[in-house]
């Protein structure tokens, strides 16, 4: 078996300015794989399947997703059918709080659908106006391209369509602590990484102790179960939907050892990561 292309950043995104587009065409399948960076596409034409953790959603033109560093996904054109799309990679060091804090607060929904075909003309033109502003180095271009991705992940959150399940680790919809909030966002898109208290906390600007009272108060979890649930909860999606061996999966989802990962997962689930059901085998 071959283990999921990891798409990595010194790879597919210049140094200087962290952004990526491509206007692609598929006719064939793009196999399960995840990115260290954001994506951000829009269908042009064609009709496809975009199965993201697991989860199938259908694509036709006017189809917009947001994938983050925390999803995997395959995607696959409907048979006979060329799926063309723009294809916008780009670091979240491009994004301020506030558009990180609007786009990236609701996990459950990936998809967008933009129907009203003057807006998808609007949109497919801000494509257009970013694949022309990328080239060269032209006056004020950092600022014009960090303009046209900020209002193309705002195109994004205004339509996207909430899948109707339950977020993993679902961030806290009342009042909370602005460290804690930003402790969450960031712990949901990189949980997979070794990640400490010590880190977050000082990142959220607060004490240990302080950070760890405030985000039992946030969540009703510890922090370290916090985190245990966001990986056993990719491990879980990931067993599902591929045929990766369940050393690998727990590697990949954030676990140091194998005897601690199946521990957790037992108790999460009902049973061990060996019994878990491989939809793609089904």
């Amino acid at each position: 078996m071959v283990a999921p292309g990891r798409l990595l950043n010194r790879t597919f995104l210049a140094e200087g300015l962290p952004v990526r587009l491509a206007l692609q065409q598929l006719s064939t399948p793009y196999k399960l794989h995840w990115h260290e960076f954001y994506e951000l596409s829009f269908v042009l034409s064609g009709r496809a399947v975009n199965t993201v953790n697991g989860v199938p959603h259908a694509l036709k033109s006017g189809s917009m997703f947001l994938l983050t560093p925390a999803d995997f996904h395959e995607l696959a054109p409907e048979p006979g059918e060329v799926l063309q799309l723009y294809n916008l990679n780009f670091s979240d060091a491009l994004l301020s709080p506030a558009i990180i804090e609007l786009v990236l607060l609701h996990k459950d929904a990936v998809h967008a659908q933009i129907e009203d075909g003057e807006e998808r003309a609007a949109i497919r033109i801000r494509f257009a106006a970013l694949a022309a502003e990328l080239p060269g180095q032209r006056a004020g271009r950092d600022i014009a391209v960090v303009g046209e991705l900020n209002r193309l992940l705002i195109d994004w959150h205004r339509h996207r369509r909430p899948s109707g399940r339950a977020a993993a680790g679902a961030m806290p919809s009342g009042p909370c602590h602005a460290g804690i909030r930003k402790a969450l966002l960031y712990l949901h898109y990189h949980f997979r990484q070794q990640i400490s208290l010590q880190d977050v906390a000082g990142a959220a600007h607060l004490s240990c102790n302080y950070f760890s009272e405030l985000f039992h108060k946030s969540t009703g979890l510890t922090f370290q179960h916090y985190l245990q649930g966001l990986r056993l909860d990719f491990a879980h999606a990931l067993l599902r939907s591929s045929a990766l061996p369940v050393t690998e999966v727990s590697l990949i989802a954030g676990f140091n050892t194998l005897s601690h990962f199946e521990r957790l997962y037992r108790v999460r689930f009902g049973g061990p990561p060996s019994q878990t059901e491989r939809l793609h085998l089904a």
